[in-house]
């Protein structure tokens, strides 16, 4: 799970078709490959008090996620 006011973001690059993690501004190592189709994005809460605030979602200009150290794919 996450705690309390973490930072969960997805970076979906729909050329490479790659979905990629960063948690607090910290790209995690491991990142989904292969994606061909559209994609949807659905969150789901548990608990009776937990929110899910979506600040943006934008089209970037250029990737910002790279290779990060003992990274792993897993094929969509």
């Amino acid at each position: 799970g996450f705690d309390n006011n973490e930072i969960v973001r997805l970076e979906f690059d729909s050329e490479k078709g790659t979905l990629t993690f960063f948690l607090n501004d910290v790209q995690q190592p491991v990142y989904i490959s292969g994606i061909k189709e559209k994609v949807r994005f659905v969150f789901a809460l548990r608990g009776q008090n937990e929110t899910c605030i979506i600040h943006s979602l934008k089209k970037l200009e250029a990737a910002t996620a790279g290779h990060v150290a003992n990274e792993k794919t897993v094929q969509w």
